[in-house]
């Protein structure tokens, strides 16, 4: 009897933990905008190049081989500018990235679609050279979806996630652009 009584504990606090998951989902907005602005030792052409070829993005970018183990990528469209697509599979989250947008040494825009999100994500990069820096302002666009828990957990954990990605692509492009004039 007081094993009955314990699992019915259990099971009652688990389906309060889901009711509040499943309400919370509902309170968090569907669509999320992160956005981060550094100033690169670089000029804007040494930032723009590698970002306008998406076969060097798996060289600077947090879609790289070590990070994404064991994927296949594929590249169609021109080689460099809009249309060109980059699609990558046999990886837990295949997916592509098709640029939509580039005008060189100012702007770049891009979706990326994965098949864990149920709308691409729109992606912008702005360059504003000035005396050899570069100040570059990437913004992504995602849209949760209107599941509440797919927006609970897109809440809690995406924001980081991408934050981590720009600074890790940002940090790489100026270390690229250091190598590339060095030597």
């Amino acid at each position: 009897m007081i094993i009955v009584t314990y699992i019915a504990y259990i099971v009652g606090i688990g389906f309060g933990i889901l009711v509040l998951a499943w309400i919370s989902g509902h309170l968090v907005p569907q669509n999320m905008t992160v956005t981060l602005s550094k100033t690169l030792s670089a000029t804007a052409s040494e930032i723009f190049e590698p970002i306008n070829d998406l076969r060097t993005w798996q060289v600077w970018s947090a879609w790289s081989p070590e990070k994404m183990k064991g994927y296949v990528s594929e590249f169609s469209g021109p080689d460099s500018g809009v249309g060109q697509v980059w699609t990558w599979s046999e990886t837990k989250y295949p997916g592509k990235i098709e640029i939509l947008e580039s005008e060189a040494n100012q702007r770049f825009v891009y979706a990326l679609s994965m098949d864990m999100c149920p709308a691409p994500m729109i992606g912008s990069i702005s360059f504003k050279e000035q005396d050899g820096q570069t100040e570059v302002r990437w913004e992504t666009a995602v849209d949760w979806g209107s599941r509440p828990l797919s927006r609970l957990v897109g809440c809690l954990m995406g924001r980081q996630m991408l934050l981590g990605s720009l600074k890790f692509g940002l940090k790489s492009l100026e270390q690229r652009a250091q190598e590339q004039r060095d030597g």
